[in-house]
Formats: C-alpha cells, sequence, structure tokens
C-alpha cells in the first residue's frame, strides 16, 4: 500500500482494488482544498500545520464526481501470481511472492512469449527443473483472468492498511484485513 489515503469513487466503493485505491497525505489534503474530494474520516493522531491551519490527515475520502474506471486487469508479475494463487504449478506448493518465478511453458527459445497464456508460476526448483523441457506442462493452463476473478482472488488473502477507517469500505473479509498504523505525528506543509 503506497498511499495513505482511500479514496472511494462517488458510488462509495474504491476507486481500484487491484491495486487498492489510494493517495499520498498531500494529494489528498491538495484534493481537498480544490473541492473534488470530501473527507470521510480522518487520522486521530495525524495534523499538518502551516503557519495559518492545523488539521487532521485525511484517512478516507470520497470523489465528488464519479471516476469512470477499466476494469481491465494489468499485465504484471505480481497479477500472473495472484491468478495461480502463489501457487508453484508444478509441484503445487504455495510461496511467498518472494520466492517464486515466472516460467514461460512455450519456452522463449522456441518463440514463447511474455503474455498471460504463455506465464505461468513456479518455484526456482522446479523453473529450473523443466529448463526449456515444453513437453512439462503445469497443472493449470495459462489465461487472461477478468478484472472480477483477480478481485476476488485478492481479497482471498491478506491486505495491510494503515488505519481501522479503511475497513468498513473495503468490503474484504475482516480476517483478512491488518491495521498497522504507522506513525504520524505533526507535520508542517
Amino acid at each position: 500500500m503506497s498511499g495513505d489515503t482511500l479514496i472511494l469513487n462517488a458510488d462509495g466503493m474504491p476507486v481500484s482494488v487491484l491495486p487498492v485505491s489510494s493517495l499520498l497525505w498531500q494529494d489528498s489534503i491538495k484534493s481537498m482544498w480544490l473541492g473534488s474530494v470530501r473527507v470521510l474520516a480522518h487520522y486521530d493522531d495525524w495534523t499538518v500545520h502551516s503557519p495559518r491551519i492545523e488539521m487532521k490527515v485525511p484517512s478516507v475520502v470520497i470523489t465528488e464526481r464519479y471516476v469512470r474506471t477499466t476494469r481491465q486487469v494489468r499485465f504484471t508479475v505480481s497479477n500472473i501470481f495472484l491468478r495461480d494463487e502463489y501457487r508453484c504449478q508444478y509441484c503445487s506448493k504455495t510461496f511467498p511472492e518472494s520466492q517464486l518465478t515466472l516460467d514461460h511453458v512455450k519456452p522463449r527459445s522456441f518463440g514463447g512469449r511474455s503474455s498471460w497464456e504463455n506465464l505461468t508460476s513456479a518455484c526456482s526448483p522446479c523453473n529450473n527443473k523443466r529448463g526449456n523441457d515444453y513437453r512439462i506442462n503445469p497443472m493449470i493452463k495459462p489465461y487472461k483472468p477478468s478484472y472480477y476473478e483477480m478481485v476476488d482472488r485478492r481479497r482471498k488473502f491478506p491486505l495491510e492498511v494503515p488505519h481501522e477507517s479503511w475497513v468498513e469500505y473495503l468490503m474484504w473479509p475482516e480476517e483478512n484485513i491488518i491495521v498497522k498504523p504507522r506513525r504520524h505525528g505533526k507535520l508542517v506543509l
């Protein structure tokens, strides 16, 4: 999670779930002053001040106008691992993302391309063992997932958020939300 403030669309839903839409605190304050968002919740222990103003930092904001978003899944390494549920497609074991590699089902040396349909998750030992042997196939044939399938998959895994105010707006299973507050205090604008 890179941002400090959860941003919801005018309909009350997060603008994005892959990744969860958030803003840096500076951008949330700027958007508030420009009138493009309304604050729904603040951090209790985090204030910023200038010579004339002191204010709490927003933890959740909602857009004043509905923002049209695309429901496309970006082609990224992390999304391939998520599609495969962090499971090696050769030995079926689950791994942390840091211990997974990408494997080209049709090896690059045989003209295989980097695409949803040709990349799969593999642990290093299985990937090394397979090498360029195109006769060894993954358990599940790689495919391009839908946005909604990926959202459902993402909700199965823990999500770390910086404030408890995010929980009610995310529609995430509560057992998969980890509230990990950041240290704040007073900041000077």
